[in-house]
């Protein structure tokens, strides 16, 4: 079959079950235009993002934060397998110290937030809080020159999945968000999160930040594909004008 799509000139795409091959493509695409050599992978859970990035044919390294105590140690082997996927139990954030996470039901939903049912009430059953534990945060621009120093990287790309504290994330990158030539953020279309920032924040956040959007794609949307949340994609402005 492979032999025969190269006869004709198209690309034939599988669906592997995990409903991502759109995004596989493009997240390849796009790392390769943008030279990315550093992915700083951030709400990793068990490493769903970078079994992502590396279907799509991204080789670089891989920085991971997770500060769940279940789900790490998935990640934690994940990256031991890889080899060049570095994982650390913790939070990025905008204080650096101590805070309480909600660890919900079903773990990719725990937050720092307290779930809601105002906007949608569907993942009511996962998303529901089983415990609670202290995990350590920091900021990513009280870190940033240990990080490069680290592990070398020169042009490192920021992604963000922490059910309603993405705005955190980058508030705590302070000045040093102009390091990164790209970032993703999970944007909420319907919060599930009390006190999480509504759609329009997200997307000013991002903008006033210096990037520019380049791809938003739904994810988690309801019986009649209405999308809770978007994956959203951006470039550093120097970088697309």
């Amino acid at each position: 079959m492979d032999a025969l799509a190269r006869s004709l000139d198209v690309e034939i795409f599988r669906r592997d079950g995990t409903g991502d091959w759109i995004e596989k493509r493009f997240l390849g695409q796009l790392l390769t235009a943008l030279d990315v050599d550093c992915v700083f992978d951030v709400g990793a859970n068990r490493g769903q993002y970078g079994g992502l990035l590396r279907r799509s044919g991204y080789r670089g390294m891989i920085v991971s934060f997770e500060p769940g105590i279940v789900p790490f140690r998935e990640l934690e082997a994940a990256g031991l397998r890889d080899g060049n996927w570095h994982t650390f139990n913790m939070a990025l954030g905008a204080e650096a110290g101590t805070l309480p996470l909600n660890v919900m039901k079903c773990d990719v939903f725990s937050s720092f937030k307290a779930p809601s049912r105002d906007e949608d009430s569907s993942l009511a059953d996962d998303n529901q809080v089983e415990t609670v534990i202290d995990v350590p945060v920091a900021r990513i621009d009280e870190k940033f020159d240990e990080w490069s120093k680290t592990f070398g990287f020169r042009r490192p790309f920021l992604k963000m999945d922490t059910q309603g504290y993405d705005l955190e994330v980058l508030r705590g990158a302070g000045t040093r968000l102009a390091d990164f030539v790209g970032l993703s953020s999970e944007i909420a279309v319907r919060r599930l999160y009390k006190d999480s920032p509504a759609m329009p924040d997200s997307i000013n956040a991002i903008i006033d930040g210096g990037f520019s959007f380049v791809n938003l794609m739904p994810v988690h949307a309801d019986r009649v594909l209405n999308p809770l949340e978007l994956n959203s994609y951006a470039v550093r402005n120097d970088l697309v004008r």
